[in-house]
């Protein structure tokens, strides 16, 4: 009988509901520095500090990665100690999901740095553009990197190596990402700050309908080597 209840779509919808909700609380409450810095920002454009961006941004990336880690885990088993599970992955994986997040953090600042400089500088010969491709691709190659994270424990340098794969062989999927991004983008600018935590979520929600297909490959490919466990699936 209880298993019962557990099956049917009305206890899967609302439990879907209550992790969306959740997880938007919980990435609110580790980005609150990010959020007081989107708020200024909003009142005041003129007192955007680049510095000061990039040191709230920090924190950003291990929640990503707790949240992509617990949205994955509710969509596979449906019923799942939402907050443990997004805090003790938040723990258990926040170094290796920092380490990813600094190096992206750094190239996409830097390349936002030199965006800037051809933007006000050499607005004619339209060079900023390769910068503006630049950080999308950095942004791809992290959302594919976040993605086999939160299953297989690799080495960062394999892990980059990996996800720059797997941009280019499943690039109908990249695409849909890249149209994700541009979207998100969109509505951020046209919402109010209060949404902005939601966006995160929805979007972990749709790459994970996509990455499944690399899981499956990975699972296999790790499944069937006997390499000493060097990479071991979470």
């Amino acid at each position: 009988m209880k298993k019962e209840f557990y099956d049917k779509p009305l206890y899967s919808i609302s439990n879907y509901v209550i992790a969306f909700l959740l997880s938007s609380i919980y990435l609110t409450i580790s980005n609150i520095l990010l959020i007081v810095f989107f708020i200024f920002t909003a009142i005041s454009p003129n007192s955007f500090n680049l510095l000061l961006c990039f040191i709230c941004l920090i924190p950003l990336g291990p929640s990503l990665g707790a949240l992509y880690s617990t949205t994955g885990k509710v969509i596979r088993e449906k019923d799942i100690y939402f907050s443990s599970y997004f805090w003790n992955t938040y723990k258990t994986n926040f170094i290796s999901n920092l380490k990813l997040w600094m190096i992206e953090l750094i190239a996409i600042t830097i390349l936002f740095i030199d965006f800037q400089y051809f933007y006000l500088h050499s607005p004619g010969n339209g060079i900023y553009i390769i910068f503006i491709v630049l950080i999308v691709i950095s942004l791809i190659v992290g959302f594919y990197a976040f993605a086999i994270n939160s299953r297989f424990e690799l080495k960062l340098k394999d892990l980059l190596v990996l996800s720059l794969y797997y941009v280019i062989k499943k690039f109908p999927v990249t695409i849909i990402k890249i149209a994700v991004i541009v979207l998100g983008y969109f509505v951020l600018k046209n919402v109010s700050i209060v949404f902005i935590s939601f966006l995160p979520t929805m979007a972990c929600i749709i790459f994970y309908f996509y990455d499944k297909v690399i899981f499956a490959e990975l699972e296999n490919k790790f499944m069937s080597s006997n390499n000493d466990n060097k990479d071991e699936i979470k």
